[in-house]
């Protein structure tokens, strides 16, 4: 019975750390932004796959690539968000490359500026 018990113990705690939950968090300095004074953001992010979580804004980005190196994840949307009259035509995308700290943020957002839709780098830190 001993024996069992610790199969079981021991298959549960590989199961377990197999989809532990890994976090980054990010700083960058949006210089396109409407605040006057760019202030650092700061958000976190949780990996948990299939998805990455960005914990401030709850917005979920689907992981297409996640190993040793980095992560890229992507969110899109084509849809008319409501109290609007017109189609949001989208995407963003999240990178960080594990190696070095990097991030980056990139959109295309139909019907937006070109300053909008400028790429954001900031660096990065495993939590």
């Amino acid at each position: 019975m001993k024996r069992w018990t610790f199969v079981a113990v021991a298959f549960f705690a590989f199961a377990t750390s197999a989809h532990a939950v890994e976090t980054w968090t990010e700083t960058w300095t949006c210089t396109h932004s409407s605040a006057s004074d760019n202030r650092p953001t700061i958000t976190r992010f949780e990996v948990s796959p299939p998805d990455l979580i960005e914990a401030n804004f709850h917005q979920t980005y689907r992981i297409a690539k996640n190993n040793d190196y980095g992560i890229v994840a992507t969110s899109s949307i084509s849809e008319i968000e409501k109290g609007h009259k017109d189609p949001t035509v989208g995407a963003v995308s999240i990178i960080i490359n594990k190696t070095t700290g990097e991030f980056w943020w990139v959109s295309a957002i139909a019907g937006q500026s070109a300053a909008v839709n400028q790429p954001v780098q900031g660096k990065c830190v495993k939590d």
